[in-house]
């Protein structure tokens, strides 16, 4: 079977640089009216986008480092001692984690009552329509590997949180914010039966 040749420059188009990747926090926008703190906690503190398609739908859609037509995101999750993104399902997509150092919990159940822990890497796939989340439970920054997969691009605009991480957010930030969020589809309805 014939080969294909690629260039220097098509090739390093496939090349994610850590060290050049800007965090997803910040490309929140303050014009939705949403602290920074506010959306760190709806993803957990520092997310890096490594890969995506390009037209990948949802809130892990901004500027990845290398753009695929593969349906796969893969990011970094850089996360302080104590971090985590709220309790999510993802109703159409995978989720897998695997951690690269550190020590992680991983919870699932729509109010993570139910709970493993994932040493240097250990790895976990959640199957779709499980609430679940991540908590950096050692005494330094820890790094997870998370990539996510799905039969199309519109499949991952699939997120949803349960009602208890509404309430915790709005206990942190008010109504207001609980609002805006709502308003740019961010939705806490994980586990209610419609």
């Amino acid at each position: 079977m014939k080969t294909i040749t690629v260039t220097r420059e098509e090739m390093e188009s496939r090349v994610a640089r850590f060290s050049q990747i800007t965090p997803q926090s910040n490309s929140y926008s303050e014009e939705d009216g949403i602290p920074k703190e506010a959306y760190e906690m709806l993803t957990a503190k520092t997310l890096y986008l490594l890969m995506s398609p390009e037209c990948q739908g949802g809130p892990m859609a901004h500027q990845p480092a290398v753009v695929t037509k593969d349906k796969m995101s893969v990011i970094i999750a850089k996360c302080p001692p104590g971090d985590r993104p709220l309790l999510h399902a993802h109703h159409r997509t995978n989720e897998t984690f695997f951690c690269l150092d550190g020590r992680f919990r991983i919870r699932w159940g729509d109010e993570g009552e139910n709970q493993t822990f994932l040493e240097q890497y250990d790895m976990i796939a959640v199957p779709p329509g499980v609430v679940r989340d991540f908590t950096n439970v050692s005494d330094k920054t820890a790094r997870l590997l998370v990539w996510i997969t799905g039969e199309t691009e519109d499949d991952f605009n699939d997120i949803e949180m349960p009602p208890i991480e509404a309430q915790r957010l709005e206990k942190k930030f008010g109504n207001e914010v609980l609002k805006k969020f709502k308003n740019i589809g961010v939705s806490f309805n994980a586990g209610v039966d419609a």
